[in-house]
């Protein structure tokens, strides 16, 4: 998305909920869009909350959660938010998916009480609709599967990218979003939620392959009810109106099952994909932390004037649905080809603080892992 149209949004979430957008004192980052100006041009960031996202192999040992707890907690890390599952199979005990053969350890409740005796907050990372978890479910119930118009099937199938940032439409098979969480969704996250002394589950993968709407038949036919119920709008008001409702009911399914069996837990997600006719829809979902993405793994590496402004636009725009819905900053860093340099990574950091952001999030552990460099210059930024 180009810096003129992030702006754009930008003035239109302002104008549309009548308020306004954080002060020019509270979004002073511009001096840190240039390469070239000095890193502390911008103080370091002050965030409450910090999220580190961990992808743990299901053939980890103690050692290896240990391990992974002891560097979140050193780079200042408050909450790790660990993966539940991998291709259809459980990291934990379940009873609805089968633990990956030869797996001895429960890396889940091994990582509660690796984070919690470090002082860190633990999250279940479910992937909802995509990914793990669903796989069996899919099987018994194929017309609970998104279907998508056949051009963007097709460039599915090519993985077409027109954009660095991602796949034109994304590829594999996932659940319908339209149809809700099912029970088998519902028991997954019952029974994490209530077999471990967890703080929180944390969403990912809630949303369509081509990032706007499923063609199912159910979805066809509720598009449609939905359609002759709002006759005043367009055909493209109602295919916006009815997937962003689809996706705020979701989360809200997904909050009532956490709450009813733990009132104290909190409800994260990381907006992916993204939705295009409402890039900004995040600021209504269901949940506690609302991860958006303002700085992204892939090169070319997103110029600093494009992360401040993603900064301005997700702030101006939080609490203005939900609000107690906090935005908090995406960070995304690998440590392969597309890896960032110690001081890009430094400066995004300090501009996931602009406009008064408390709260980030950063993916993912296996970065800080592999690379010292980067595990450096999160700790400096991250520690006082």
């Amino acid at each position: 998305m180009t810096g003129r149209v992030w702006a754009c949004l930008l003035a239109l979430s302002v104008w549309a909920g009548g308020g306004c957008a954080p002060s020019s004192a509270e979004c002073s980052g511009d001096a840190l869009v240039n390469e070239e100006t000095a890193l502390d041009a911008l103080p370091k960031a002050q965030f409450d909350w910090k999220a580190l996202w961990v992808w743990i192999s299901p053939s980890s040992s103690r050692e290896d959660v240990q391990q992974m707890a002891s560097l979140a907690a050193e780079c200042g890390f408050t909450a790790i938010i660990v993966n539940t599952g991998h291709r259809g199979e459980a990291s934990y005990k379940s009873r609805y998916r089968p633990m990956a053969a030869g797996q001895t350890v429960d890396v889940l409740g091994e990582a509660v009480a690796a984070g919690h005796s470090r002082g860190l907050e633990v999250y279940a990372w479910i992937s909802y609709l995509a990914g793990s978890g669903t796989e069996t479910f899919q099987k018994e119930h194929p017309d609970h599967v998104q279907v998508l118009l056949p051009e963007e099937e097709a460039k599915a199938a090519a993985g077409t990218r027109t954009s660095p940032d991602r796949a034109d439409v994304q590829g594999g098979s996932w659940l319908c979003p339209d149809r809700g969480l099912t029970e088998y969704e519902r028991g997954i996250t019952d029974e994490i939620v209530r077999n471990y002394a967890l703080d929180g589950i944390a969403i990912d993968f809630l949303g369509y392959r081509n990032y706007r709407a499923c063609y199912c038949a159910f979805s066809t036919a509720q598009r449609a009810a939905f359609a002759q119920a709002h006759p005043e709008l367009s055909a493209e008001q109602v295919l916006m109106q009815f997937s962003r409702q689809s996706l705020v009911h979701f989360s809200q399914q997904v909050r009532e099952t956490v709450l009813a069996a733990k009132p104290t837990m909190k409800v994260a997600i990381h907006v992916y994909p993204d939705f295009d006719p409402d890039p900004l829809y995040g600021n209504r979902l269901a949940v506690d932390y609302c991860g958006q993405t303002i700085a992204w793994f892939y090169v070319p590496h997103w110029p600093f004037e494009r992360i401040l402004e993603n900064q301005k636009a997700y702030m101006a725009a939080q609490g203005r649905h939900v609000p107690w819905n906090r935005h908090v900053a995406f960070v995304g860093c690998r440590a392969d080809d597309a890896a960032k340099s110690p001081e890009r990574l430094r400066r995004e950091i300090r501009l996931a603080g602009a406009c008064g952001c408390r709260h980030m999030m950063f993916a993912f552990h296996e970065t800080l892992h592999q690379d010292s460099a980067l595990a450096a210059a999160v700790r400096d930024e991250l520690t006082p």
